[in-house]
């Protein structure tokens, strides 16, 4: 009897600290729950780092990135990364229907550059939270209708999911 009582605790546990993960995929600066919806879908198309794509997704993609050592930007990142290791690339995507703020969403730690123009997109706001099992980090940027290129640097692990939008 008292091994039921302890299993009944345990699972009331796991379940309690699954759902406090969903909780803090609600707890971002800003609603991302269309990306929720995309990085849940289980088919997600797969980009090889320094692909140009032909049109911009409308749903979450993987990103195969390269070694940190062998990865090439258009412009260095922003920040450096902290040390040596990880992986990093580019994406290139085409023209944007019209100008405006667009956001971009990545499931796990990373820097995000967006260079249009042969210049950094000017960011207006980022957001993150460890506690999403889904979601790391969605940053969000000033873009003109122009074909532009994502940065990414310093990720942990050799493929990301990644999803771009118009911000709502």
């Amino acid at each position: 009897m008292h091994r039921i009582g302890f299993v009944c605790v345990i699972v009331i546990q796991l379940l309690s600290a699954a759902s406090e993960a969903e909780e803090g995929c609600e707890k971002f600066a800003w609603s991302l729950s269309r990306e929720r919806a995309w990085f849940a879908a289980s088919e997600k198309a797969a980009v090889v780092a320094g692909e140009s794509l032909t049109a911009v997704p409308n749903a979450a993609f993987n990103v195969r990135l390269q070694p940190a050592s062998e990865a090439s930007f258009v412009l260095p990142p922003e920040r450096k990364p902290r040390s040596d290791g990880g992986f990093g690339g580019i994406v290139r995507l085409p023209a944007l229907d019209r100008a405006g703020i667009y956001q971009i969403t990545v499931s796990d730690e990373a820097w995000i550059d967006v260079v249009q123009d042969d210049r950094y997109a000017r960011s207006v706001g980022s957001t993150g939270r460890s506690d999403c099992s889904a979601l790391r980090k969605s940053v969000r940027l000033e873009l003109g209708p122009a074909p532009f290129v994502v940065q990414l640097s310093a990720v942990a692990t050799p493929i990301i999911v990644m999803a771009i939008g118009r911000a709502d």
